[in-house]
């Protein structure tokens, strides 16, 4: 599975779980709406990677399910780029732009996250 399929799923049990608890049942049944179909073991390591790696609260109650308390969610899970920012060097509070190219018609970057220390792509 590609990187970019990755995020838009963590974003996806993000945004659904931050509007009410749900099971782990209803988040793949979600899923499967957008043509995304995880195993159970999967989505538990996307909660995991959404709680440890992202740090965003997660709140889990016993036969109800799991929800996301965080306030500004969207704002946590989405990066704006503007094209003027595809350039090496480019930096604010969030990541540093290391490498930028261009692929089948796509402008791609490869960037420095400041929190976790980590390399991730942007399509």
């Amino acid at each position: 599975m590609a990187f970019s399929e990755s995020i838009s799923r963590l974003q996806r049990i993000i945004s659904y779980i931050s509007i009410d608890y749900r099971s782990k049942k209803e988040i793949m049944a979600y899923l499967r709406e957008f043509n995304i179909v995880i195993s159970y073991k999967t989505l538990e390591r996307d909660l995991k990677q959404i709680k440890e790696e992202l740090g965003f609260e997660l709140e889990y109650k016993r036969n109800v399910g799991y929800k996301c308390e965080n306030d500004n969610i969207t704002e946590s899970i989405t990066i704006d780029i503007l094209p003027s920012e595809f350039k090496v060097g480019f930096e604010n509070n969030l990541y540093i732009v290391i490498n930028v190219f261009d692929y089948n018609g796509k402008t791609y970057c490869n960037c420095w996250d400041k929190r976790s220390k980590k390399v991730f792509l942007i399509i």
